[in-house]
């Protein structure tokens, strides 16, 4: 006897100090009467294996301690691990894990447990996620919230307990679920022994927690799920005579349900099936089995997932949907109109928990009016077809006596300019016969009349009279030459652009006196003859009017080509034109030469750019280097002669 007195005075100590050293503090939960240490050595090592060293996360466990202890009629381990949890000892033994705010633990406390729609909610929730857990769930998730659910029924052995085992098993695995039912039979049993140990005091961090915080203290020494247990009795003795009536009703609503031909759907507020009638399984090809626990766009089609969105939406405003028309997918791939009628469900506190919907099959009513759709269609399509073919060709004929009505103006614009080009060519003709040639012809007339009259035949006089005679006509042919020459030179013909433009510009300066500069290269390769004609009118026309017009004693004129373009600029530093009649040359076009030469450029496909001020006047045309044959080619080409 005195051997044991004095093994259990130096066990107790050396007990206390290593439960200190884990806990960071002494729970009085193992500071019970010396007489039996081997009993309090024995429950330290029990709290160890299931509690302590028990594999599973350190704040998950502390956690659900406290959830659990909330069903134990004696406050001593909810207020001693809530004290865990808040920093006054370590969670689970861990130095490390989180500490938890005041608000953090009452909002854990408050939650209610769960049972009925609720308890089922959480069970789909479970059969639905990604099993086994990689990671064990985090403090305050839907998922977390759901296992302690789960636990919770487990750990009181309701009726619901076995689906929630089995539940957990999926989320767990085998392994792990072991643990988890270790934990629970120590949490048991610590509740039973602080039941059978009422003399077990909170510590004195403890007492203080509660002092300072009123709302914690509420929640830890008033919570309404304390009586559990008896209640839970209460419930057991009632069961089977509860069980009966549910039965009948749960029975009665099946039959109902079953017999129904529409398809009667219910989903959680997160759109998971939790029910599936016979009348969903006929209409969607999919069992029961393979729905229950499913998103519910499983018979969505992908372009409608949006629908699923706003109904939700809608439903958690507490919204109904009456007889909302769309399209939903078999099981077999195939789309299908339906009418869905879609209600709230509600839990006895009034809370929104979910969804029921009824599905009613309107394919042939959305055939039947998708035919009425459809000849109403055809009738107005073929009307507003006829009616489109009589405003068709109205329009066209309108289109077609507009154009024949402009061609026609187009031609009597082009006859008129036409006859104004021919009588302006035979009048500068004959202009320039007439200043040119009449002149020499007349002066060749009185010499020959004199020549003839005259009786003194001095064989001198005669000889020189003559010598006069010849000089004259051959003045006159060389102007008669160059008239012609001026009309279409042989030159453009036969040694090409090149040449022709140099012996015109240099007849020109000879002539008028201005000074012109040509820039063309010697070796100036040979274009299309259209082409090169109309450079040398397009030159030949910008100099006469520099030379009539602009004052200017200067021009420049530069010819130049590219692989793809011939680039043609005559420039002069003579007046320009004023603003206004710029403008109205750029507008209009006016001017004989003008759209002379703006004509002869479209011709080619080419482009005719004027820029006129008080500094001189530049003309720039460009034209591509392959152009193709000029459509419509005027026969009659202007032209004035310098």
């Amino acid at each position: 006897m005195a051997s044991d007195v004095e093994s259990a005075g130096s066990t107790a100590p050396d007990l206390e100090k290593r439960v200190e050293e884990r806990f960071g503090v002494l729970p009085n939960f193992f500071c019970l009467a010396p007489e039996t240490p081997e009993i309090t050595e024995k429950l330290w090592g029990f709290a160890q294996s299931a509690y302590l060293d028990n594999p599973l996360p350190s704040l998950f466990k502390e956690r659900l301690f406290v959830y659990l202890s909330r069903f134990c009629t004696v406050r001593y381990c909810i207020a001693r691990h809530v004290g865990f949890l808040t920093g006054l000892g370590r969670p689970s033994g861990d130095a490390h894990a989180r500490v938890h705010s005041a608000e953090e633990i009452v909002g854990l406390l408050q939650r209610p447990f769960p049972r009925g729609h609720e308890l089922e909610l959480g069970l789909s929730l479970c059969a639905t996620y990604p099993a086994p857990l990689v990671e064990m769930p985090s403090a305050d998730s839907q998922i977390e919230e759901s296992v302690f659910a789960l636990a919770g029924h487990v750990f009181l052995q309701t009726p619901r307990a076995p689906a929630c085992l089995d539940a957990l098993e999926r989320l767990f695995g085998a392994v792990r679920l072991q643990y988890l039912l270790l934990f629970l039979a120590f949490v048991r049993a610590a509740h039973y022994w602080t039941k059978v140990h009422p003399e077990i005091e909170y510590e004195d961090d403890i007492k203080h927690l509660l002092a300072t915080h009123q709302a914690l203290a509420n929640c830890i020494l008033s919570d309404p799920e304390a009586n559990l247990d008896n209640i839970g009795q209460s419930l057991l003795d009632e069961l089977p005579a509860l069980r009966l009536k549910a039965d009948k009703a749960i029975g009665l609503l099946a039959a109902i349900v079953d017999s129904s031909d529409d398809a009667i759907i219910s989903k959680t507020l997160d759109g998971v099936i939790t029910t599936w009638n016979a009348g969903a399984e006929r209409l969607f090809g999919y069992t029961a089995k393979e729905a229950v626990g499913q998103h519910i766009s499983l018979i969505i089609p992908i372009n409608r997932r949006d629908e699923e969105t706003a109904i939700l939406e809608r439903l958690r405003r507490g919204e109904r949907i009456d007889h909302f028309d769309t399209v939903r997918v078999r099981k077999d791939g195939t789309t299908l109109d339906i009418s869905l009628t879609i209600s709230p469900v509600r839990d006895a506190a009034g809370k929104i928990t979910g969804a029921s919907k009824i599905a009613r099959d309107v394919s042939q009513r959305k055939r039947i009016e998708r035919s009425l759709h459809e000849s109403e269609e055809r009738f107005r399509a073929l009307a507003d077809a006829l009616d489109t073919q009589v405003q068709f060709r109205t329009q066209e004929l309108q289109r077609r006596n507009a154009e024949i009505l402009h061609q026609s103006e187009q031609l009597r614009d082009l006859s008129r300019r036409l006859l104004l080009m021919q009588d302006e060519e035979r009048r500068h003709i004959a202009r320039e016969l007439h200043d040119s040639a009449g002149q020499t012809l007349a002066v060749l007339g009185m010499n020959l009349a004199r020549l003839a009259q005259d009786t003194s035949h001095d064989p001198v006089q005669l000889a020189k009279d003559v010598k006069d005679a010849q000089d004259l006509v051959q003045h006159l042919t060389k102007e008669i030459r160059t008239t012609s020459y001026l009309l279409h030179p042989p030159m453009l013909d036969e040694s090409g652009l090149s040449s022709a433009l140099h012996w015109y510009v240099q007849g020109l300066a000879e002539r008028s006196g201005l000074d012109i500069d040509l820039e063309i290269a010697e070796h100036f390769e040979r274009l299309a003859p259209e082409m090169e004609l109309v450079i040398f009118r397009l030159v030949q026309e910008c100099l006469t009017n520099i030379h009539r017009h602009s004052g200017s004693k200067t021009a420049l004129i530069s010819v130049a080509r590219e692989p793809d373009k011939i680039y043609v600029e005559v420039r002069d530093h003579g007046t320009g034109m004023s603003q206004e009649r710029f403008a109205e040359v750029q507008s209009r076009g006016i001017g004989v030469g003008i759209r002379g030469m703006r004509e002869r450029v479209r011709q080619l496909h080419g482009e005719l750019t004027i820029e006129s001020n008080a500094l001189g006047t530049r003309i720039f045309a460009t034209f591509p280097a392959k152009t193709p044959p000029a459509k419509g080619q005027s026969t009659i080409q202007h032209l004035d002669v310098a």
